[in-house]
């Protein structure tokens, strides 16, 4: 019997059970063969990432100092002195974490079925069952756990990203809106100093849509699907985080630091409910109280923003830029930018 189940071996999963396994006994499971791999994301994090991990050089590819957003019509650069990102590989960023963990970590892993009973939770994998008394779904966008409980997020969009070749170590990286491209999302491209990335962000983004714009030919693929919306995250022993809770920035799809925040909230709440040994769903409510009261705003006013996009026309983006083309943006956080 485990203390904690932890499904998800991505940054929720690996930093909680970094904060979980100095007082209680902790099992992750992967269903893939390698953590860090497939990479189905970006990799541009913000400088908040240092409030969670010690940056090593191993992970960083390149550090950005802002950003340059396009329209048709219009263009606005964003820039910090101090640099505002970092531009990381995921897998290494993964394995990074996953180092010197302490715990059992059983790769490729998938859950078949999870149980929740009375008094632990049973879950199925390759035929082997385990238990523990809590169970953590960090499980991404397609989440197991989630699903075991019925909840869906409000929105599914797809991330596509096309990796070539070529040195690039500026440090803007670019966006282009397109309201006859991509009526609910954007284009971009990251310097990744050794390679490029390019990508589109929508909710029918298509490789032929990514090659023209930007006229590619040979590039490397990675894709992933990004949930966005609200949703129920605590129930009976069990909690949700990062992906698999819909914690993610409804303007961009980046999860890695609310992530990160979540499961450290998730971390200290399955302590308190190990010393008041209860592990009911009105006990870890707290756990929903919390995050949402950290993060829920920027949320919930990202979705009226992602709403208020999608409705405008070409004439009313090209306003838009045209507004905010006034304003002094270069204090914006990315995680929790101030017009939020």
């Amino acid at each position: 019997m485990y203390d904690v189940i932890v499904v998800g071996a991505g940054p929720s999963g690996l930093y909680s059970t970094r904060l979980l396994e100095k007082s209680l006994k902790v099992l992750v499971l992967e269903e893939h063969k390698e953590i860090g791999k497939p990479i189905q994301c970006s990799g541009l994090i913000s400088n908040n990432l240092e409030n969670f991990v010690k940056i090593d050089r191993g992970f960083v590819e390149n550090e950005i100092r802002g950003a340059i957003l396009h329209s048709q019509k219009n263009e606005i650069k964003l820039e910090k002195p101090g640099g505002v990102a970092r531009v990381i590989d995921r897998g290494k960023f993964d394995a990074f974490l996953a180092k010197d963990l302490k715990s059992e970590i059983m790769l490729s892993s998938g859950v078949r079925r999870v149980d929740i009973k009375k008094d632990f939770v049973s879950v199925e994998t390759n035929g082997k069952e385990f238990r523990s008394r809590i169970l953590l779904g960090c499980d991404g966008p397609n989440s197991f756990v989630r699903n075991h409980f019925g909840v869906k997020p409000g929105e599914i969009i797809r991330g596509l990203i096309a990796i070539t070749r070529e040195d690039d170590d500026s440090d803007f990286v670019e966006l282009w809106f397109d309201k006859t491209l991509l009526p609910d999302g954007f284009f971009w491209k990251i310097p990744r100093g050794e390679s490029v990335e390019y990508g589109m962000l929508s909710r029918d983004a298509e490789f032929k849509s990514l090659e023209r714009f930007f006229k590619l030919k040979d590039y490397e693929k990675r894709a992933g699907v990004i949930p966005i919306g609200l949703q129920k995250t605590y129930f009976h022993r069990t909690l949700l985080v990062g992906d698999a809770a819909g914690q993610v920035k409804p303007w961009s799809g980046g999860g890695v630091v609310y992530g990160l925040t979540c499961a450290g909230i998730a971390s200290d709440v399955i302590k308190k409910a190990f010393l008041s040994k209860d592990f009911s769903e009105e006990f870890l409510n707290q756990y929903e109280t919390r995050w949402r009261k950290e993060i829920g705003k920027s949320i919930t006013l990202g979705l009226m923003f992602r709403e208020f996009y999608k409705d405008l026309n070409k004439e009313g983006l090209e306003k838009l830029f045209e507004k905010l083309k006034g304003k002094n943006l270069n204090e914006l956080d990315m995680d929790f930018p101030i017009w939020l």
